[in-house]
């Protein structure tokens, strides 16, 4: 596929879709997270503002960053390179959502903040 061709304006367009649409995931999901479990994070500064400066943007460097890195090195083929960095930027995402999605400095109602609509067999 040439309109996706690797170091083209279609990869950068891949990698602003792909990543930017996971990072707003990543940021609704811990959002929600927040909500039901009643976390405080920023003290005086409201979650929603903190999510919007601080966990925005560090979640759509990573994703596009991983993106371009895994979808240019994974392989040939232009499917297996999209899953292959659609699943690196899912692991990526996780473990941001690990590391601050359920804050263990942050007292909330729910145990270790991780809310009850959680699923149990995916790892925080």
């Amino acid at each position: 596929m040439a309109l996706a061709a690797k170091g083209s304006k279609g990869e950068a367009f891949l990698a602003v879709v792909v990543g930017g649409g996971a990072a707003f995931g990543l940021v609704v999901i811990t959002s929600r997270s927040w909500k039901a479990c009643q976390v405080d994070v920023a003290g005086s500064v409201p979650n929603g503002l903190t999510l919007l400066f601080l966990g925005l943007p560090l979640a759509l460097i990573v994703n596009l960053v991983l993106f371009n890195v895994v979808f240019r090195y994974a392989g040939k083929t232009f499917l297996f390179s999209l899953v292959a960095a659609s699943i690196a930027i899912a692991i990526a995402d996780l473990a941001l959502y690990s590391w601050q999605g359920t804050p263990s400095d942050s007292p909330g109602i729910c145990p270790g903040n991780v809310p009850p609509w959680w699923p149990a067999w995916i790892p925080t």
